[in-house]
């Protein structure tokens, strides 16, 4: 706890130069005697602090100073190293970082390769890492400078609409990309799956409004939710495993896969079901076998025609 509060306040004095000490009691919440002890611990470990008495003075590292790797352990480097490769997947553009933090950690060549090559993180699509690596650049410039974005959208119910939005974070949840922003149409926060953006413009319009977006909440099921019994061939357990729960999962000695859960009996259940074919028994609820007859018989009949 100590060495990370040690980095914290190296890390402010650089960003902000001198600081009182109880500027920096406050910001790490800490007493003013606590902040005085971890002063001279810097001090002690070479990091060239001083204190200035009197009006615009305070607490301040000489001119010219960079950081001492000393101040983070080999296991912590790595993590840093880690969590700056991770940034790849989205931003092509922290080589040059990686080799500055390997330089100033003084890796040998063997061991970066070895440690920064060891993971690589991807989430683009399949032969569109191109495509989606401009659309992230321009996501990313949106957030960061505050940009009106103006796109269209196609929705859950394939209504396609004109939105200008307030970008305010992407995420990566549940295999997919989300761009949650301010609707201006709505005129409320709103979550855009990013691969159903049709069209995509930076505008000009800077907005100065500061948000605080609401976080992302696991919905509770629909009231109307009734629970399935699911019997899958061993040909697609690949699939339940990506898709299902793993304690709703029994398998079976002949291989098959029974899964239990609760959806609502609509028109997605159905389609999602079907995509499974003949690798799935729907064995409760009986409506539900109903249900899936018939629009595979609307499927066939539409194809023979």
């Amino acid at each position: 706890m100590k060495n990370d509060r040690l980095f914290q306040i190296l890390y402010l004095l650089l960003n902000q130069g001198a600081l009182s000490a109880p500027e920096l009691a406050r910001a790490l919440e800490v007493s003013v005697r606590t902040v005085y002890r971890d002063v001279e611990a810097l001090s002690m470990a070479g990091v060239p602090v001083y204190a200035s008495p009197g009006k615009g003075g305070g607490i301040s590292l000489l001119p010219g100073y960079t950081f001492d790797k000393r101040l983070l352990s080999n296991e912590e480097q790595d993590q840093l190293l880690f969590a700056v490769q991770s940034l790849q997947a989205a931003d092509q553009t922290v080589n040059t970082l990686l080799d500055k933090l390997g330089s100033a950690f003084q890796l040998g060549s063997a061991f970066q390769k070895s440690s920064q090559n060891w993971i690589e993180v991807d989430f683009s699509r399949w032969g569109l890492r191109r495509k989606d690596t401009a659309r992230f650049e321009l996501l990313k410039n949106a957030i960061l400078g505050r940009r009106v974005l103006d796109l269209t959208y196609c929705g859950a119910s394939g209504r396609i609409t004109r939105r200008s939005v307030h970008p305010l974070r992407l995420i990566y949840k549940d295999k997919h990309w989300y761009l949650q922003a301010f609707c201006l149409q709505a005129d409320d926060f709103r979550l855009f799956k990013v691969g159903r953006i049709l069209e995509l413009t930076l505008s000009d319009e800077v907005f100065a409004h500061e948000y605080t977006p609401p976080p992302l909440e696991m919905e509770p099921l629909p009231a109307s939710s009734v629970p399935l019994r699911l019997r899958f061939s061993q040909s697609v357990a690949f699939r339940v495993y990506d898709e299902f729960d793993r304690e709703s999962i029994e398998v079976h000695p002949d291989g098959t896969l029974l899964v239990d859960v609760s959806y609502p009996l609509d028109s997605w259940v159905v389609s999602y079901l079907l995509s499974f074919g003949t690798d799935v028994d729907v064995l409760e609820p009986p409506r539900l076998r109903e249900q899936l007859a018939g629009y595979a018989e609307k499927i066939a009949a539409h194809h023979k025609t």
